[in-house]
């Protein structure tokens, strides 16, 4: 609104000065001429001016250079002081146009003195002196001006990144923290990190998660505007940045010098062409365990992103913390803390995740005489049978099966991708096993109920089958397994020693 207003402005102190100081009607239409001139700079302000090319924006200035000029000749203006109104055109340039501009409206100034003072005869050293003092304030009026308009606008600049840094500092915080896996938490945050620390509208920068381990440092997780690379382990002592974090526990930013690498590491950082990066320690509870390593191309990492980083890194490490701590009670929910197994709970959460194969069984598993031994040597003889079952049904499970502790002496397995041949192998071995093992003295049995289903079968209905063949075994005195077709009655049983 105000460069709209200026021209408006510098209308009415023209029109209001020739009408005090033109008396004379021979002035009338050097006036009128002026007024006109002024008017249509006025009218120029509807213009679409975005769209005008900036040589031809300066036109209107010039018009009302030449406006006032006219003004000035006709009334006198030298001895009437009107000569700094010139100074008008000069101002609102600078305010709103660029530095060409300013300059094309300052010379055109200095030509209208020159013009005007030859035409009111003076001296040719005052012309000079006049032109110099006149260009001299002219161009200091520009030039601070312009000044002015850039602190200004790389404040102004600042400002809105400093909003858009909190607002994405205040995104990163409430989107990490509602995460409940450490991986998710882990990637999401290599991510923003990369993408925090970037000037707006660049894209040359990396970050990483990095975890040591017995002096060994593995890439775990990273995210790259360009293509990632598969960052083999390496000794730590190849990066002696990354082993400074480490042995202080401190953020670190730094220009990598490619020469105090090691020699498996250096070709890598020349390949991805990192220049400069920083370090940050995760160190939830106060136990580091890792970094998150943030590398530019080319861009120092200046102290505002540096500080940045170090923020996100406070807002990993909390979020971290709560999904470890989330983690944990989730695990020790779903674990019998006796056996260390599965208990009832996370066996329904791991059958969600391994279901959807074409094939699986089920096998019951209930601990022959624990009521016995509990009457006879008591719960702790009782507990240690349960333990000891436990160790030898993990033993027995192929790789990917899944044990749990359901009740007292009850335990279930699942057995994926597997069929009826694969189950009585894997009921016969555990039989064998617990007949050569024995707790303080006393031999080890079960009796094992076995069902089979496919990729269209209901695990329930499943392990209601190897329930029902639990219960044969049991009848035969125990010490046995039983097999249950899923397609036959929960009544054809096939027991086996």
């Amino acid at each position: 609104m105000l460069q709209r207003a200026a021209p408006f402005v510098v209308v009415a102190l023209l029109a209001e000065a020739s009408a005090a100081l033109a008396p004379e009607p021979k002035a009338g239409y050097p006036v009128l001429l002026s007024a006109i001139l002024l008017c249509l700079v006025a009218g120029s302000v509807a213009l679409p001016w975005s769209r005008i090319p900036g040589g031809i924006r300066v036109v209107p200035l010039l018009l009302s250079v030449l406006s006032v000029a006219i003004l000035i000749a006709t009334v006198g203006g030298s001895e009437l002081g009107l000569l700094s109104i010139l100074l008008l055109p000069v101002v609102w340039t600078s305010l709103y146009q660029g530095r060409r501009e300013s300059g094309v409206v300052v010379g055109a100034t200095a030509l209208a003195l020159v013009v005007l003072s030859v035409s009111q005869h003076y001296p040719v050293a005052m012309i000079a002196w006049g032109l110099v003092v006149w260009s001299g304030v002219a161009v200091v009026i520009a030039t601070a001006t312009h000044n002015l308009r850039e602190q200004l606008g790389h404040a102004v600049d600042e400002g809105s990144e400093l909003l858009r840094q909190a607002d994405a500092l205040s995104d990163a915080a409430g989107r990490l923290t509602s995460l409940q896996d450490p991986d998710l938490v882990l990637t999401e945050a290599c991510r923003l990190a990369a993408e925090m620390v970037s000037p707006a509208g660049v894209l040359a920068r990396r970050a990483q998660y990095i975890r040591i381990e017995g002096g060994t440092v593995y890439l775990d997780f990273q995210f790259d505007d360009r293509d990632s690379v598969d960052l083999q382990p390496f000794p730590l002592h190849e990066d002696p940045y990354l082993t400074e974090v480490v042995r202080t526990g401190r953020p670190l930013r730094a220009a990598i010098d490619l020469a105090t690498s090691g020699p498996g590491l250096r070709p890598i950082l020349a390949a991805l062409g990192v220049t400069h990066a920083a370090w940050i320690p995760i160190a939830p509870h106060g136990v580091l365990r890792g970094v998150l390593t943030i590398s530019g191309r080319g861009l120092p990492i200046s102290d505002q992103l540096f500080k940045r980083a170090v923020a996100l890194g406070d807002i990993v490490q909390l979020a971290l913390s709560n999904a470890l701590a989330y983690q944990r009670a989730r695990t020790e929910a779903a674990t019998d803390p006796l056996t260390g197994l599965a208990n009832r709970r996370g066996f329904d959460l791991e059958i969600v995740r391994l279901r959807g194969r074409r094939r699986f069984a089920i096998l019951a598993i209930d601990v022959d005489g624990l009521k016995a031994a509990n009457d006879s040597f008591g719960h702790a003889m009782g507990d240690a049978v349960l333990v000891g079952v436990a160790g030898a049904a993990s033993r027995v499970m192929r790789r990917g099966d899944l044990v749990a502790r359901t009740g007292g002496d009850e335990f279930i397995a699942f057995l994926g991708d597997a069929d009826e041949a694969d189950a009585r192998r894997v009921a016969r071995r555990l039989l064998e096993v617990l007949r050569r093992t024995q707790v303080q003295g006393m031999a080890l049995s079960v009796s094992v109920g076995i069902a089979c289903g496919t990729s269209s079968s209901e695990t329930a209905e499943i392990a209601r089958l190897a329930d029902a063949a639990l219960y044969a075994a049991k009848l035969k005195g125990g010490n046995c397994y039983a097999v249950s077709a899923a397609s036959q009655p929960a009544t054809a049983l096939a027991v086996t020693d």
